[in-house]
Parts: C-alpha cells; structure tokens; sequence
C-alpha cells in the first residue's frame, strides 16, 4: 500500500504527459491540414485569377497603331492640310470608313483614277448605272445593253470607255458601295478628290496600320491627337 502512495503521483504526472502529448500531436495535425487546404484554396483562386492570353490586347492595337501612323511621314504631311482635315472629320468618311468595302476602295488604282474626273459622281448616280449594277447584284452579270447606253452619252463616253471603269465593274467592292448614298455623295465631294489626288494620302491609306484604325472607328481620334503634340 506504501509502495501504490509512493508511486501514485509519479504515474499521475506521466498519464497527463502522455494525454498532453496526444492531444497536442491532434491538434496540430488538424492545424496543419486547415492550413494545406487553405493553401490550395489560395492556388486555385489565384489560377482563377489569371488573365489567359486571348483576353491581353494583341500588341499593335488601337493605341499603339495610332501612334505609329501619327509618327509616319505621311501622316504629318497631310496633318495640317485642310482638304485631309475635312475628310477625316467627314460624318460620311467617318461612317463609310468602318466598311472594308470602302476602305479597300481607297487604295485601289482604277478608283484612285476615276474620283479624279469630275464626271465620275454623275456617272455613279446615272440610272443606268445603277440600274446595270442592281441586275448584276441579282443576276450575277451586268446588262451590256445599260452600258451601251451610256457609251452613248457624250458625258460619260470617256469614262465608260476607259480602262479604270471596266476594272471597277468587276470589282466586288465597288458594286458593293456604288449604291451606297453616303458614297455617292462622298465621291461628289472635293475633300475626297483632292486627298486622292496627293500621293502621301495614297501612301497612308496602302499602309494597313492606316486602314486598321479607319475600321476601328479612330479617324477622329487620330486628328484630335495630331493637334495635342
């Protein structure tokens, strides 16, 4: 009985050393699993987070496009002219210029050459013209009798005769915008004719920089720009 009271408290002592160790192995494995998962947690929120490389600006977008047909020697040679001004501020350009129909027009060689004669405005709005381009947009072919026509009309002889008309009756682009009452009435206009009469404008409109920000929308932005530097 001596010997159980001598040894009761060193037993005692040990028991709760060794619960104290047990709950404590316990409770920091439960920690540690908390903090793993929280760990993964914080991965899979910060994966979620990422930004995918169809979602970052492709380089050469909008603004750094703009700015590298603003540095263009083109550009600041026709910046201060006031007939390339009053194009580029045009609501007609402006609007006609989203149209890739359009925008592919002006750099073409046989166009280029007709918005030259002041004819040509009157020849797009002829009726026969139009009535020539409607039936080939119907029937894939335009009437040869129409054009006969006006092959007969001393105004527009010249120019239906003319190479650059025949390669514009085939071109897709035309047909699609001779129709077009914005059109019509820009190529009416003195501020296209003279710009298409400048070689520097050629030169801007070829570059598909240029053409890019017109499709965007940025023709005014881009003069806005000009006269800030």
């Amino acid at each position: 009985m001596t010997s159980l009271r001598k040894w009761r408290f060193p037993i005692l002592i040990g028991s709760g050393l060794i619960a104290a160790g047990v709950l404590f192995y316990y409770s920091n494995t439960h920690v540690s699993s908390d903090k793993t998962q929280g760990a993964i947690g914080q991965r899979d929120v910060y994966r979620d987070g990422q930004v995918n490389s169809a979602d970052v600006a492709t380089p050469g977008s909008a603004p750094v496009a703009t700015t590298a047909i603003l540095e263009s020697s083109e550009f600041k040679s026709l910046a201060k002219d006031q007939a390339f001004q009053e194009l580029m501020r045009n609501s007609a350009f402006t609007e006609l210029s989203r149209n890739s129909a359009f925008v592919g027009l002006l750099e073409d060689k046989s166009f280029q050459t007709m918005t030259q004669n002041l004819n040509f405005a009157a020849l797009l709005r002829s009726q026969a013209l139009q009535a020539a381009l409607a039936g080939s947009a119907q029937q894939g072919m335009i009437r040869p009798e129409l054009i006969a026509s006006l092959r007969e009309n001393s105004q527009f002889a010249a120019l239906v005769n003319s190479q650059a008309f025949s390669n514009l009756l085939q071109n897709n682009m035309f047909r699609q915008m001779a129709s077009n009452q914005l059109f019509l009435g820009l190529v009416a206009s003195n501020a296209l004719r003279s710009n298409m009469a400048q070689p520097a404008f050629l030169a801007l409109v070829s570059q598909s920089s240029f053409q890019g920000a017109l499709l965007q929308g940025s023709a005014a932005q881009m003069m806005a720009r000009s006269r800030q530097e």
